[in-house]
């Protein structure tokens, strides 16, 4: 008996010494593996120096792992120290549960040449061969990982294709506990600090039983470099001033991602954004504050967006625009049909909804400048002031602008319409008061080939569009106004005379007092706004300028039933008073103006003798001395007998009227 105790007592011993003598082994055996076999476990050479391993309480440390890319040779990532921590007897209930995992002084080398990136083959080494089923079998094992906590780790991307670099110097990560499967809710953090400036916290909750989630991200100081290498994608942009904050909290479900409810609030400061010609566009400060955005349901509530102290330039060329020359141009990609998207059942995106709360623009500066026309145009517009409340695009809206024009004009804009179906229903009123006329110029040699010299323009504009008609009511109001010879070098886009009509249109006073009313159909595809402008206001003072008696009839407060027509009987001798009173009328017309030339055509039936046509030249040669009489320059005058009239044509004086000036 002593015998056989004596051998199971060598037995035992035996076994646990080489128990004990695998326990010794294991971690370097294991660290040799893994230096000599890197490349069958993941694909690429990989080299630990340090590994600890204690089988007994779960420990596994490993220290220095390096992990090469393809070539063997370049570093592709590596870490300072992982530390993991399990309790392995949880394993017999179906549990894996890590009591720590703490990885440290993570470096991450991703490079991309095109579309590949250089992590690929490791993908691919792991990628299965074959297709297999999903096994959709909810699984009763629970996975219980506490204390995760990866700290400074670095990122560095690099493009080759167009050099760019972007790096994430130092990344950390922090989960009290995530566990899968079990009731026990989930919660973690995330910090990162970006090379340019700024940190990114993430605070989170995660309750696996109802697969549901709470997050709350606040980025402060986010500086708009960071993102330079990113935005000249999308834009010819050199520099990027500014800096970036999101203050977020996202909660729902994961199965349902995009019912997700989001609110919280965005913020950019002293943006600066330049290209090689200098400053594109700059931002004091624009603040969107958020209640509620659902993406699933094209929802978006915003409390309140404002905006202060925008400048920028909008640069027109004949093929070009200051758009075209910003955004680098989309890459063509063939369209999905809709169609088959229907058949196959994808949902299909419902129709926006959008409402902010408050809108309010200050301080903005805009400019616009056209390089198409013959002289250059700038025009910049100062201290812009939008406000409105309750926008929404479907139903009433309501707007107000308030700037400043150049030469010290102001601008004043009230608006109510609707946005989604903006043809059923606009209403604006529009005023401009004392805009220096010499800014719009460029303009008028563009279309009439005649420079603005001087002058003060206002106008107020009251426009309707109901089911895409418009009504346009305009009153044009203007003080001195002075316009150049016709320019030789210029194919203007209409004959106007516009030097003549002003000219016959001031009253004693100098003031132009026009009624310029224009409509339209703007689903007509010819329709264009201005070109209908000058078209009305073309005719209107073609009109004024090919017949100015009777505008200059109007500004010495005269009616206009007499200056167009004096009748007389044909056997009438002599002059009635009511002939006296219109040829009085038109002498105070001549004597106005010095340049107006006033032509009477005697009409009467074909003289039936000699001394009938005596007669004729007789009363032509009584209204020519009348007006002299009157004061009128003879050279002002032309009094002539015309053709004659047929039986029943009224008989009397036509009276016309031209300018001398010359265009």
């Amino acid at each position: 008996m002593k015998r056989v105790w004596k051998i199971v007592l060598w037995v035992i011993g035996i076994l646990l010494g080489i128990i004990i003598l695998a326990t010794l082994l294991v971690s370097p055996v294991a660290k040799s593996y893994i230096n000599s076999h890197g490349e069958e476990l993941v694909g690429r050479k990989v080299h630990v120096e340090g590994l600890k391993v204690n089988v007994y309480t779960g420990h596994v440390a490993v220290h220095g792992l390096s992990l090469y890319e393809d070539n063997g040779e370049d570093l592709f990532a590596s870490f300072d120290t992982l530390d993991v921590k399990a309790s392995l007897l949880k394993l017999l209930g179906k549990t894996v549960k890590l009591k720590h995992i703490t990885l440290s002084g993570l470096n991450v080398n991703i490079i991309q040449q095109g579309e590949k990136f250089n992590f690929q083959s490791i993908i691919d080494h792991f990628a299965s061969d074959e297709d297999e089923d999903k096994d959709t079998t909810p699984s009763d094992w629970v996975m219980k990982f506490y204390n995760i906590r990866l700290s400074h780790a670095q990122i560095h991307y690099h493009d080759l294709a167009n050099g760019k670099k972007w790096e994430l110097p130092d990344v950390n990560l922090r989960v009290p506990g995530f566990v899968l499967g079990g009731e026990e809710q989930s919660e973690g953090g995330l910090n990162i600090g970006f090379a340019e400036g700024g940190h990114l916290n993430i605070d989170g909750n995660y309750n696996s039983q109802h697969n549901t989630y709470d997050l709350v991200a606040h980025l402060e100081g986010f500086a708009l470099k960071n993102i330079l290498p990113i935005a000249t994608d999308y834009m010819r942009i050199k520099q990027m001033d500014g800096a970036f904050e999101a203050h977020l909290r996202a909660e729902g479900d994961i199965d349902e991602i995009l019912k997700s409810h989001i609110s919280g609030s965005l913020i950019l400061k002293a943006v600066d954004l330049k290209n090689g010609n200098g400053s594109l566009a700059s931002l004091n400060k624009l603040e969107v504050r958020v209640n509620n955005i659902n993406l699933d349901a094209n929802s978006y509530d915003i409390q309140e967006i404002t905006l202060d102290g925008l400048t920028a330039k909008y640069e027109q060329w004949k093929d070009q625009s200051t758009v075209d020359d910003i955004l680098v141009p989309a890459v063509e990609t063939q369209p999905a049909a809709s169609s088959e998207e229907s058949e196959t059942g994808k949902k299909t995106q419902p129709a926006a909804s959008l409402r902010i709360g408050k809108l309010a623009i200050t301080n903005c500066n805009l400019t616009y400048d056209d390089h198409t026309l013959p002289d250059e145009f700038h025009f910049p517009v100062t201290n812009i002031n939008i406000e409105a409340t309750d926008l929404s695009l479907g139903g009433e809206n309501n707007a107000k602008l308030r700037a400043t024009l150049p030469g010290g004009g102001h601008l004043m804009v009230n608006w109510k319409g609707n946005i989604d179906n903006w043809k059923e229903h606009q209403s604006l009123l529009l005023s401009i008061k004392g805009l220096d006329m010499k800014q719009l110029s460029p303009w008028t040699v563009a279309y009439t080939g005649q420079p603005v010299e001087d002058g003060v323009f206002g106008l107020t504009t009251r426009l309707q569009i109901a089911n895409s008609q418009l009504d346009n009511q305009n009153k044009i109001d203007i003080y001195n106004a002075r316009v150049g010879s016709r320019r030789k070098d210029v194919e203007p886009e209409m004959k106007i005379p516009l030097k003549t009509a002003l000219y016959i249109l001031r009253d004693k006073d100098d003031k132009i007092l026009i009624d310029l009313p224009i409509k339209g159909d703007i689903d007509n595809p010819e329709f264009s706004y201005m070109k209908l402008v000058w078209k009305t206001l073309g005719n209107l003072l073609v009109k004024v300028a090919t017949s100015p008696l009777r505008a200059l009839g109007n500004a010495l407060g005269m009616g206009n039933d007499n200056l167009d027509f004096m009748a007389i009987e044909p056997h009438q001798r002599g002059l009635t008073s009511e002939n006296y009173h219109t040829l009085g009328d038109l002498a105070k017309v001549a004597k106005s103006d010095s340049l107006v030339i006033i032509t009477l055509e005697q009409r009467m039936p074909a003289p039936q003798n000699d001394t009938v046509a005596r007669g004729y030249e007789f009363r032509n040669e009584i209204v020519r001395r009348y007006l002299m009489e009157q004061g009128v320059p003879e050279g002002q005058i032309k009094v002539l007998t015309g053709e004659a009239v047929e039986e029943g044509e009224e008989t009397g004086y036509s009276i016309t009227s031209e300018m001398k000036m010359e265009e």
